[in-house]
């Protein structure tokens, strides 16, 4: 046991040696207040590095936040926009959904004001339209549709024509049979 505890406290005198040894800034072989001096400038010197770093850490961390923030900021605006378009799109589509089923209903009122004699006359005649107007000459036709308004202009003149010549002959009637 002797040999136990003299093993345990050479073991411990080295420790002490070794950590007393570490201990020692200067080298002079004892621990005195200069050496505490140095150990103490050399903690200063520590917590200011780590001091530097905190501040450094926490500038990044308001930077990352401020990045987050804005990032939160920037996705919410996106999705309010997203929210208003996609609300105005599901309007437009509602009123035109309401605008077919408002012209479905119009076509099903006039197909059953219908006789379904008239409509199966109408739907057989339908072949017969769809090959005369397949003949009809676009061009043709285009140049009738240019020429109508001064047609109509001509047959309202000849109209009002007519009608001063029947209200002449008439005042002509009335001098003679009357």
């Amino acid at each position: 046991m002797r040999k136990d505890d003299a093993a345990m406290d050479e073991a411990l005198r080295a420790k002490t040696a070794a950590l007393q040894a570490n201990d020692d800034e200067t080298g002079d072989g004892r621990i005195d207040l200069a050496d505490l001096k140095h150990q103490l400038d050399r903690l200063e010197a520590q917590l200011a590095l780590q001091d530097r770093q905190n501040r450094t850490l926490l500038r990044n961390q308001r930077l990352r936040m401020a990045v987050g923030g804005a990032v939160l900021v920037l996705v919410c605006v996106l999705a309010v926009v997203l929210f208003f378009y996609t609300r105005q799109a599901y309007e437009q589509v509602l009123q035109a959904s309401a605008q077919v089923n408002e012209l479905a209903a119009t076509l099903q009122n006039s197909l059953n004001t219908l006789d379904t004699a008239q409509l199966d006359q109408m739907m057989q005649a339908m072949p017969e339209i769809v090959d005369q107007l397949s003949k009809i000459d676009v061009d043709a036709l285009n140049e009738v549709l240019n020429e109508l308004p001064g047609v109509l202009d001509s047959v309202q003149k000849l109209q009002q024509d007519m009608d001063q010549l029947r209200s002449w002959f008439t005042g002509l009637g009335s001098l003679f049979g009357g």
